[in-house]
């Protein structure tokens, strides 16, 4: 099984997120850059590992445009947390797919 999502682009409440596969520094896993709508995840990760980064990668795009500024509201965060990334993963059921394989 490939460790690189079935998709090089997602759509996070209508904006459209590319997503790239690089080398990046050892303490880094991914990263979320919502100024030009761009997600990292770390060339060297393996699946699991690759598929829990893009989605906590994709969670900070969800906060971004959620206008959550402290997340530390844990109930309010998880409801709405749970309630985007469904709707994500209904909208790209390819990687919705991907995600969720063993």
């Amino acid at each position: 099984m490939s460790s690189l999502p079935p998709c090089r682009e997602i759509d996070v409440f209508g904006h459209r997120y590319r997503i790239s596969v690089e080398e990046m520094s050892t303490d880094e896993l991914g990263r979320c850059d919502t100024v030009i709508q761009k997600i990292t995840i770390r060339s060297e990760l393996l699946p699991d590992a690759c598929k829990d980064t893009l989605l906590h990668e994709i969670s900070h795009a969800m906060a971004f445009h959620l206008g959550i500024e402290d997340p530390a509201s844990e109930e309010t965060w998880v409801s709405r947390c749970s309630t985007g990334l469904r709707t994500i993963l209904c909208s790209n059921p390819d990687l919705a797919k991907w995600i969720f394989s063993r």
